[in-house]
């Protein structure tokens, strides 16, 4: 199961690195590109038959709403989902809050040394995949 998930994700990657790309360089910053990536990523779950929830804020959390919770026909969370510059705290307790079949922090930080500095912060069940629409530099 966890080289199918792999795959998905690496699928999802390439998916929302052409969306990222799409969007005129005068109108990228952190927050139009976060926003138009999730977007998208909704529109994608429900392609894929899922339930889509956005800005899902787990119980006993206050901090940070995970960006997108998808859900299957019994209602259970089978991905959950947080976009971020870096790794943060907030997203990784976000995620860790509430039980998800898969956990996924997609970055975007144009400093990738800094995206992997903030990695210490993973857990275990969390995948990090870093976004980048242009290319390593």
């Amino acid at each position: 199961m966890e080289e199918v998930v792999g795959r998905d994700f690496l699928e999802w990657k390439k998916e929302l690195e052409s969306c990222w790309r799409a969007i005129p360089r005068t109108f990228q910053n952190d927050h139009t590109v976060r926003r138009t990536l999730q977007c998208h990523l909704y529109q994608y779950l429900r392609s894929l038959g899922y339930r889509a929830v956005a800005d899902y804020l787990p119980p006993r959390i206050q901090d940070r709403a995970s960006d997108l919770i998808a859900l299957n026909d019994q209602q259970e969370i089978v991905y959950a989902i947080c976009l971020e510059t870096v790794v943060t705290l907030a997203a990784v307790k976000s995620l860790s809050s509430f039980a998800a079949a898969n956990k996924v922090i997609f970055t975007t930080g144009l400093l990738e040394k800094k995206v992997q500095e903030s990695r210490f912060f993973l857990k275990p069940d969390i995948v990090h995949l870093h976004l980048q629409p242009y290319g390593p530099k």
